[in-house]
């Protein structure tokens, strides 16, 4: 069981949560630029890792943690397995404590566990995976300001009513709004995800507020994400 990439194949199969749209769409939205250290946190099977080392430069190294065993091992095993296994290290590990020197990563992506009654979930992995226990993030979220460098990006995602909190949270760490998308399922359901940027507050920059609806009123992908995503689809 797994997903087939253009560049990269994933298996998914011991991990509680599988590659889904939302990752796919999250790893293709997120900013690269020349990012050379980047540090995945949370990296499940290693989506976001594997998107990111096909998008940034060949010198670009990342580093993905993954609390999992089970999870980390089949990363470990996807990141082998593809074009760039010199340039990914997978560690075992729980991302609040493990021992990355501070203020060196130019990009920090997470897809966070998140606590919500209405998030419930019959499968305790993948209920870990998806909420935590309590507020979960933010204590990644004070870890990643810690390990940003001081022109580095922090990129989230999460469920739509999380943001305010999320914003909060990193104002309160010197970190500003840099740019933000709220992803619509299909043109009349209201948002349900959000994509975060967040940059040093000292930085001048405006925000940069976007919108995308996944797929148009007869059920087939819209045009804006297949641009976003085309370089990981097959099909697109």
């Amino acid at each position: 069981m797994g997903f087939q990439c253009r560049q990269f194949y994933l298996k998914d199969d011991q991990c509680a949560m599988k590659v889904s749209t939302d990752s796919l769409l999250f790893g293709a939205w997120v900013e690269i630029d020349m990012a050379q250290r980047i540090l995945d946190m949370g990296t499940g099977c290693g989506i976001l890792a594997l998107m990111l080392a096909q998008r940034s430069a060949a010198t670009a190294k990342i580093e993905a943690i993954e609390l999992d065993t089970n999870a980390a091992t089949q990363a470990q095993q996807n990141v082998l397995a593809s074009p760039w296994p010199d340039k990914i290290v997978i560690t075992q590990g729980d991302v609040t404590t493990a021992a990355y020197r501070e203020n060196q990563y130019d990009l920090i992506v997470m897809n966070p566990p998140y606590f919500a009654n209405h998030l419930a979930s019959a499968s305790k992995e993948r209920e870990l995976a998806r909420q935590g226990t309590g507020n979960v993030w933010r204590a990644w979220l004070q870890r990643a300001a810690k390990l940003l460098a001081p022109n580095g990006r922090i990129a989230v995602v999460a469920p739509i009513q999380a943001q305010d909190s999320i914003v909060a949270e990193l104002a309160s760490m010197n970190l500003q709004l840099a740019r933000q998308c709220k992803v619509q399922s299909t043109p009349k359901k209201a948002p349900y995800l959000i994509l975060l940027e967040f940059i040093s507050a000292s930085k001048e920059e405006s925000t940069k507020f976007e919108k995308l609806v996944i797929r148009d009123d007869a059920g087939k992908y819209t045009a804006g994400f297949k641009h976003i995503t085309k370089d990981f689809y097959l099909n697109f």
